[in-house]
């Protein structure tokens, strides 16, 4: 009779939400470590199980053999629940160099963050303990090219090389701290081409900035401060490097959860169109072959120096231009470059180097 009582007494408590259901998790080592001094180390890609305990944090200590990036998943919870968790990596000094807040309200979660090799403490704690537990595991995969955290200072900028593309992870901006700033340093050599390439600000839900900036631009607030001085160009922008020495690639998200980008600068090296010329009713068509889908400039002068000589600006997806109201029975000197599209404050171009010159005599 007394457990058919405690029977009905139960059934009606869960009916009436006074008592919820506790959750069934996977299998795995209960975590009780409450201090970085006393955290163990812990195996990759193994299931552990945290039972929370109000206003503790739990450490974790990994090892990473090489530089790569280290993978925080946490299981997915109650569906009902609003489950939010800080999780933060420290250095083996105690230095905080990365935290995030994970939100894991009906689905596994899934965070990374970029390291170099060494020994990192990872702490977690749950804000409203809604659940009992969690079980959360840790992966690593090599990488030579990913950020490196902390890089959310020019004094912490991850290196990066020219034609080389680098893998970064955008923070949030839940984390109450400023970890959603990160900045890449590279050198670049005066008058050579280059174009800056990351693809963060094309993520759908997040609201990013991308930039390369010069050694002098300011970026004491999310957006940079450019001044007249400053160099500061686009993800896609095709530029000329103003001056040998540091630049800055920065990203910034301002809103939205992390998400993982490409980032790097390549060098532009503009080939010269092979040109052909054909003469017309006091008119020439030239004709070239397609160079990297840039934009071109046509040449054309009475002489072999091309003193006094005019030139014609053409849209990249063009290939041929016919040259109208030129002299009959003149003979013309012809010649074409390529031009990179340029969007920066230096108001450059690219150019390649002349094509071979033709001539041709007008009819």
């Amino acid at each position: 009779m007394k457990k058919k009582l405690a029977a009905m007494i139960l059934t009606l408590a869960l009916a009436a939400g006074v008592m919820a259901p506790v959750p069934a998790y996977a299998d795995g080592i209960t975590v009780e470590e409450t201090s970085m001094d006393t955290a163990t180390e812990k195996a990759f890609d193994t299931d552990y199980t945290v039972k929370w305990d109000a206003d503790k944090v739990y450490w974790n200590k990994v090892t990473l053999d090489q530089q790569g990036i280290l993978r925080i998943h946490l299981n997915e919870e109650d569906p009902k629940s609003l489950e939010n968790y800080d999780v933060a990596v420290y250095t083996a000094k105690g230095e905080k160099i990365w935290k995030i807040m994970m939100n894991c309200a009906g689905v596994a979660e899934d965070n990374y963050v970029g390291l170099a090799k060494g020994t990192y403490y990872v702490s977690l704690q749950s804000h409203y303990q809604f659940q009992p537990s969690t079980t959360y595991r840790f992966s690593f995969e090599k990488n030579n090219t990913c950020e490196i955290e902390p890089n959310e200072k020019k004094n912490d900028a991850v290196d990066m090389k020219v034609n080389i593309m680098y893998t970064g992870f955008m923070e949030n901006t839940y984390a109450g701290e400023k970890d959603n700033d990160d900045f890449y340093a590279i050198t670049l050599k005066k008058g050579q081409s280059y174009k800056f390439i990351c693809d963060a600000d094309s993520h759908k839900g997040k609201t990013t900035i991308v930039k390369l900036l010069g050694k002098t631009t300011k970026t004491d607030f999310f957006w940079p401060s450019v001044g007249a001085e400053d160099f500061c160009v686009s993800s896609g922008d095709v530029f000329i490097a103003p001056y040998t020495g540091t630049y800055y690639a920065y990203v910034n998200n301002y809103y939205g959860k992390q998400y993982k980008y490409e980032i790097g600068v390549k060098k532009i090296n503009l080939k010269a169109p092979t040109v052909s010329v054909s003469a017309g009713k006091s008119s020439a068509k030239v004709s070239w072959s397609k160079v990297n889908n840039y934009r071109y400039e046509v040449q054309y002068a009475t002489n072999s120096k091309f003193q006094g000589a005019k030139k014609v600006s053409v849209h990249d997806q063009k290939t041929s231009v016919t040259i109208k109201y030129l002299t009959s029975k003149k003979k013309y000197y012809v010649r074409v470059r390529s031009c990179a599209k340029t969007e920066n404050d230096n108001n450059k171009k690219a150019y390649s180097a002349w094509s071979k010159v033709k001539t041709v005599t007008v009819k």
